[in-house]
């Protein structure tokens, strides 16, 4: 996929979360030659949308359309190549524990858990937050995270079954892996988690917030490492007579592809479950079928409970289909 196809593919997905200016933004950047030279001047890797307008807020960029970040993005293009090469894209999208939520009530307790891609591990309290689907709830009540989910079951009686009850099994042990931790207590690093989200998404930043002050309270230990190589030797840090549960949500799609079947052949080595949360046609041996009149976006993403899949959901974990 060439740098313009992916800006144009990121301005649908800005569209559809609400996100216009950004979506405006981008197809600004994906039908101007200049401006994408200056993108590609980036590692491949470096060269997301999401990074890309992420990096140019980061150094301040006017706030406005098209006309007025394609002078600024021109004249600062060094500072902006050289930023990229430092930056990684670490949304930590609580919502998607949610789902996760979900398959984690079905393993047994207590619970040993390892999140890869953690970013500021906001994923590893999963337990400390709340849950709603319709009538049903779970979690923790009193939480100051709240989230909620569209939970539809396939054949529509099982509804009631298929979700939790509190509470969600116990953690006992809890870190996470990253290439490059975010400390929340440190203003800085979070702050480039806020920079990240879409400016018109006042919601989610308000999330952010809530779940930041959170995990302050209990700051995750969180290591920086490889999500392959740095496995073993966290998971040899965990308590014996534990589940030892692998948690990936939004992570595999930056490995490559040997890379993520080599993640999923050590996981199977460890011994530990593993709870997915992945790109629906990502991982060769998770295959999700889609339900009848199910939108490509509320299948963007698959939930599995050690390979098998449990449902599809939209890529932020607010609608998901049980099928299992």
């Amino acid at each position: 996929m060439s740098t313009s196809d992916r800006f144009l593919a990121a301005a649908l997905a800005f569209d559809r979360e609400g996100s216009p200016s950004q979506a405006e933004l981008a197809r600004g950047v994906a039908g101007d030659p200049a401006a994408l030279a200056v993108v590609d001047r980036a590692e491949e890797a470096r060269r997301q949308p999401v990074l890309v307008l992420a990096v140019c807020r980061w150094l301040g960029a006017p706030h406005g359309p098209w006309s007025m970040l394609r002078p600024w993005l021109l004249a600062r293009s060094d500072d902006v190549v050289a930023e990229l090469g430092r930056r990684l894209t670490q949304t930590n999208d609580v919502r998607r524990c949610a789902p996760l939520s979900i398959a984690l009530a079905r393993v047994p307790g207590p619970i040993a858990l390892i999140e890869v891609g953690a970013s500021a591990g906001l994923c590893l309290c999963v337990d400390r937050y709340g849950y709603r689907s319709g009538d049903r709830s779970w979690g923790d009540p009193s939480s100051t995270v709240q989230l909620g989910i569209d939970v539809v079951v396939e054949g529509g009686a099982r509804s009631e079954a298929e979700l939790p009850t509190a509470p969600l099994p116990e953690i006992v042990w809890r870190a996470g892996i990253d290439l490059d931790p975010v400390d929340v207590r440190d203003p800085d690093q979070v702050a480039w988690l806020a920079t990240l989200l879409p400016p018109e998404r006042a919601d989610r930043r308000d999330l952010l917030g809530r779940a930041v002050a959170l995990a302050r309270t209990a700051p995750p230990r969180l290591v920086a490492g490889d999500a392959v190589d740095g496995l073993a030797p966290l998971a040899a840090e965990a308590p014996t007579g534990v589940t030892l549960v692998v948690v990936s949500t939004g992570t595999l799609v930056y490995l490559p592809g040997r890379r993520r079947q080599a993640f999923v052949d050590e996981v199977g080595r460890l011994g530990a479950r593993w709870i997915s949360y992945e790109r629906r046609d990502l991982l060769r041996d998770v295959v999700a079928e889609v339900p009848p009149g199910v939108s490509p976006d509320d299948a963007f993403a698959a939930l599995a409970l050690d390979g098998r899949v449990l449902g599809v959901g939209d890529a932020h974990g607010t609608r998901l289909h049980l099928t299992a």
